[in-house]
């Protein structure tokens, strides 16, 4: 198990250098976006020359040769404002910068070696100039993981609940019912869902805010009442799926022979449900269950930006918009992603151990 665990561990790090490698190929192919300000595009080039990411040369503006050279690169070099860019004097200098970006992979090894020994995921250029990228995404971590961990804990409960009643009752008008709002919730658009509830308990019942209030300058209690909208939102699904599969899951588990078994030796039909179909139930449940977090994550990009809550998954979509791309802010960004992706397969793959002792993973045959 201790040797599946650190072999599991290896390969989650190989995927994530390799995922993000390919990102930053990516992103450093595609067109340059520096700050559009003077003194905000000085700082952050000056910076990418620290980072080993661009070269840059000096001219003065009292020396005739020197700007005749400057002239020159203006209008002979094709990659103006590509790869090359040129910086006016700044403040009181008398000094015009021109800066060069080095092949990419040079960059990538400098990328490599700077968020290896630093930490240093790079600066941002559109979403807050000249601010470290990671810090950015690590200011939103804590609501986004608080949003995904609040819907899970809502609809689990409820989950459950409805999936072994309909389970128990099977066939009935409450069955029946239920299936009629699992098909009703699986079927909305999670967009539409999430709208309709802005206009219901904000419009028309004024009890929640349309927006996610303002936090650090709103109270608890509004902060609060914020994350009712979109909780619900993600989680009436997440019932209506959870529901489903635990219906499925037991009804097959209660017609199977160890509970007649168990019926047979004086238990009542509720004592054995308890005590043995659903726990062989939640073996194909619990990965499920798991796993279903990261989906949360995923979902909670289009929640985020139209709930308008400050979270991870909104700053990546602003780094994303047309004309605003932040490279470094996409970089941190899919770091943050890639992790809990990655972990949650890990948690997955080790909790078959823990709900069936059976299974041990790693074992050979």
């Amino acid at each position: 198990m201790t040797k599946y665990i650190i072999q599991r561990f290896i390969w989650i790090f190989i995927i994530l250098f390799t995922t993000l490698t390919i990102t930053f190929v990516l992103l450093k192919l595609a067109p340059e976006y520096p700050p559009t300000k003077n003194d905000e595009k000085d700082t952050w080039l000056e910076k990418q020359v620290a980072d080993g990411f661009y070269t840059s040369e000096y001219y003065s503006t009292l020396n005739p040769e020197d700007m005749a050279k400057v002239d020159e690169i203006r209008q002979t070099n094709p990659n103006i404002n590509r790869t090359v860019f040129i910086v006016n004097p700044v403040s009181d200098s008398l000094v015009i910068k021109v800066f060069y970006r080095v092949p990419i992979i040079d960059q990538y090894f400098s990328w490599l070696r700077n968020v290896v020994t630093d930490w240093n995921w790079g600066t941002s250029t559109k979403i807050r100039v000249n601010v470290p990228a990671f810090s950015i995404i690590a200011a939103r971590m804590p609501l986004t993981l608080y949003l995904n961990f609040s819907a899970l804990l809502f609809y689990l409960p409820f989950g459950f609940t409805f999936g072994i009643l309909a389970a128990l009752k099977k066939d009935s008008i409450v069955d029946n019912i239920m299936q009629v709002m699992i098909m009703v919730f699986l079927s909305v658009p999670a967009l539409v869902l999430l709208l309709t509830l802005i206009i219901i308990f904000s419009y028309q019942l004024n009890w929640l805010p349309s927006l996610f209030p303002l936090v650090g300058i709103e109270s608890f209690s509004k902060i609060a009442q914020g994350f009712v909208i979109p909780v619900l939102a993600v989680g009436l699904p997440s019932i209506a799926g959870l529901t489903r599969i635990l219906r499925a899951e037991l009804s097959e588990v209660l017609t199977s022979e160890f509970v007649l078994l168990a019926k047979t030796k004086g238990l009542s039909h509720t004592q054995a449900v308890l005590r043995h179909a659903i726990r062989n139930s939640l073996v194909p449940m619990v990965p499920i269950i798991i796993g279903s977090f990261a989906g949360l994550l995923g979902g909670s990009f289009i929640l985020e930006s139209v709930y308008a809550i400050p979270g991870v998954g909104r700053i990546t979509l602003q780094a994303l918009a047309a004309g605003n791309y932040d490279y470094n802010v996409i970089m941190a960004s899919s770091a943050f992603y890639g992790v809990i992706g990655l972990f949650t397969v890990l948690i997955v793959d080790l909790s078959y151990g823990i709900i069936d002792p059976q299974i041990r993973m790693g074992a050979k045959k």
